[in-house]
């Protein structure tokens, strides 16, 4: 039991023994998926530019059954040079056809008319080979669209692959091509060639490439994906013990923190991604205070009038966060595994200061589940003059990271990982 800071308050003490990832304030270059940079249109992103391909369908009239779910029933043979059907160059077996997107089992899908390789109700396979030319190999980094019902399926470029699917189905897919898989493109005739596989329900197939928005990311408060983070946090006894804390500006650079309990968020009361101290949100609300320092060259940056600050933020229940003594934001009920972003305005911005600053939230006592994770970052320009801020080789960011619910770094890739829940790239990954 912990001293009571406020009248008719419980405060008690519940901790994880475990260690923090002290972050230094990083500079990252963070690609954006944007659909308005067209590339190559696909049928999900720029439905009004409809393009051709050479498209080879098995579809026997087969029903789906539960034993054949995800069975590859047939794949167009290689040509005479022994090219397979994604090969540039390849010049295949009878049955192929240009045909239009979209690739739907619908009549009609974002407006345009589908070529409907199938029915909902009966299981089959569907290839596309759609060449295209381009001028110049963009000097952005490159997304490729690739929206499939259902799996497996497969993209491959100029003869090699460049993603998978194993299962599941998702329209609105879209990936951030490696450097060596955007390498790939060449100036001049370039293929993309498709397969996917329709279980049951409806069917789709598509691609495109879009060039991605790159902004500089300054990381000034870090969220679990990049581990644990130090914190202040005061665990209270019921709902309508928040409001009197108000009262008293718990939230305030004036706060005694004396008897703050000193630890490391995020906080759950459940074994999730979230999970680092655990928190009974169950039965007690919680008040959480983070100090960040800024120096002058972070200020430069976030008063830079090109520049974002965001807030990002995943929580469970009706969190209110305080900037500095000043309420910033809240919302209502839960957001579960997603996160919450807001982008500062003029006036919110100013409430940032060279020297130490405060980024504190509370959060209510609900039925259900319930965790805080929270973070703050400065979007910049991007040019290729940009100057990084320095960062030590150990603390640098890396994509695909992979960590385990405490924060610690594992590996960047998945094979070997034992059975559990993990962390990648801000989102759960769960390795049966």
């Amino acid at each position: 039991m912990l001293q009571n800071k406020y009248p008719g308050m419980l405060v008690a003490l519940v901790m994880v023994s475990t260690s923090f990832s002290a972050m230094a304030v990083t500079d990252e270059l963070r690609s954006t998926f944007n659909p308005n940079n067209i590339i190559l249109p696909s049928s999900q992103y720029t439905p009004a530019l409809p393009y051709e391909a050479n498209v080879w369908v098995f579809n026997e009239g087969k029903r789906y059954a539960d034993a054949d779910y995800n069975r590859i029933w047939a794949t167009p043979g290689a040509d005479d040079e022994g090219n397979a059907w994604y090969m540039p160059g390849y010049n295949g077996e009878e049955g192929w056809s240009i045909q239009r997107a979209p690739f739907s089992s619908d009549a009609v899908y974002n407006g345009q008319t589908s070529y409907r390789w199938i029915t909902s109700d009966i299981t089959g396979e569907i290839y596309l080979r759609r060449t295209f030319t381009l001028d110049n190999v963009p000097d952005s980094p490159v997304y490729l669209a690739c929206g499939h019902d259902d799996a497996p399926s497969e993209w491959y470029i100029n003869g090699e692959m460049v993603h998978s699917v194993t299962d599941g189905w998702n329209n609105d897919e879209y990936v951030l091509l490696s450097d060596d898989k955007k390498a790939l493109l060449k100036q001049g005739e370039n293929i993309i060639a498709v397969h996917v596989h329709q279980n049951w329900g409806g069917a789709f197939a598509d691609c495109g490439l879009y060039g991605a928005d790159v902004t500089v990311t300054r990381t000034l408060l870090h969220t679990v994906a990049d581990g644990s983070w130090p914190c202040k946090y005061y665990i209270l006894n019921y709902n309508t013990d928040i409001e009197p804390a108000e009262r008293a500006e718990w939230f305030g650079s004036d706060e005694d923190e004396t008897f703050w309990i000193e630890g490391v968020g995020p906080f759950s009361n459940d074994r999730n991604m979230f999970l680092v101290t655990e928190w009974p949100s169950q039965v007690r609300p919680i008040l959480v205070r983070r100090h960040f320092t800024l120096t002058a060259d972070d200020m430069a940056a976030i008063n830079n009038e090109d520049s974002r600050v965001v807030m990002t933020c995943s929580y469970d229940e009706n969190p209110v966060m305080y900037l500095n003594g000043t309420q910033l934001w809240s919302a209502s009920g839960w957001n579960d595994n997603d996160y919450a972003r807001l982008n500062f305005n003029a006036e919110q911005k100013a409430l940032l200061h060279e020297g130490d600053n405060i980024l504190a939230v509370s959060l209510m006592q609900g039925a259900g589940g319930g965790h805080i994770d929270y973070g703050l970052a400065v979007e910049m320009p991007y040019s290729q003059n940009f100057v990084f801020f320095p960062v030590s080789e150990e603390k640098s960011f890396a994509d695909n990271r992979i960590y385990d619910l405490y924060g610690r770094y594992i590996s960047t890739d998945t094979k070997g990982l034992a059975p559990g829940i993990y962390i990648q790239n801000g989102k759960k990954l769960i390795i049966k």
